[in-house]
Parts: structure tokens; C-alpha cells; sequence
């Protein structure tokens, strides 16, 4: 009879086990999920964020490469041609086109110490982000493209290289 006591205690046991591992994979599976959710939103928006940078960044590429290759490098004709485009990706997303925040954003300068147009792209009503600069020299002739933004190289950088 001992025997026969002791297998009914081990099965009720095990059916005991086998309940509490379903029981604790449930809830593990919520808790996983919980987990996730905020770093799955999070890596998502980086990635449209990156998508973004890059495709909005060729069409400044495109726009620089039209620029060096024409003979009329004036500020009307950029000004002109950056307002013929439009970037492609606004916010994570595909740009509707008809959307002022697709439209690249232009400043001319006229500074004796910064005669220049700069031609970019970014999050904000007027605020530029990502962008080159045409110089030109006090007679309003071309001078060069500098695209240091776009490769990442802020002004401060680029002087404290040339004093090293």
C-alpha cells in the first residue's frame, strides 16, 4: 500500500508542475512583451529617423553635384534650383509632397564675412538641420561648396584640426 501511495503523490505532483509551468509561461510571456514593446518602438523610430537623414541627405548631394557641374553657380539659380525640390521622407514617413516641411529651406546671406546661400533641410518651420553652403567672394562670384554638414564635420572641428 506504500508504494501505491507514494506513485498517487507523485503524479498529483507532476499534473501540480506541470500547472504552475503553464501558469508562469503565461505570465512571462506578458512580462517579455512588456520588455520589448518600448525598445521595439524605440529602434523603430531610430531606424525612420536614419531612413530620413539619408534619403533627405542624397537629394542635398544631388543638389551639390548639379551646382558644381553648372556654369551659372549665382544665388538665384541655387535658390531656384533647390525650390524646384523636395525632400522625400518628413517625420518617419514618405513626404505628401504637398507639405511646406518638404520643401527645402534656403538662407541667403549677405554678411561681408559670410557672402553665401545655404541650402538644407530639417525639423522645424525655419530651423535647418542638415544643409551645404555656396560661397561667394564681395563681387558675388562663385566661390566654393562646402558640405562639411553632410560629412558630419562641424565648423569647430575643422579649426581645431588646422591648429593641430
Amino acid at each position: 500500500m506504500n508504494k501505491k501511495n507514494l506513485f498517487l503523490v507523485s503524479v498529483i505532483a507532476n499534473i501540480g508542475l506541470i500547472a504552475l509551468i503553464f501558469l508562469v509561461k503565461k505570465n512571462a510571456t506578458a512580462q517579455a512583451q512588456e520588455f520589448v514593446k518600448p525598445r521595439l518602438e524605440k529602434a523603430s523610430y531610430q531606424i525612420a529617423q536614419v531612413k530620413d537623414i539619408t534619403d533627405n541627405n542624397n537629394v542635398l548631394w544631388t543638389l551639390i553635384d548639379s551646382t558644381w557641374k553648372s556654369p551659372d553657380k549665382s544665388k538665384a539659380f541655387v535658390k531656384k534650383l533647390a525650390e524646384t525640390q523636395k525632400v522625400p521622407r518628413c517625420g518617419g514617413k514618405d513626404c505628401t509632397g504637398s507639405e511646406d516641411e518638404a520643401k527645402l529651406k534656403t538662407v541667403i546671406s549677405d554678411k561681408p564675412t559670410d557672402r553665401s546661400i545655404k541650402v538644407g533641410w530639417g525639423s522645424g518651420k525655419d530651423k535647418i538641420k542638415y544643409f551645404f553652403k555656396v560661397f561667394y567672394d564681395d563681387k558675388g562670384k562663385f566661390v566654393t561648396i562646402d558640405a562639411n554638414d553632410l560629412l558630419g564635420k562641424s565648423i569647430s572641428q575643422d579649426s581645431d584640426e588646422s591648429a593641430e
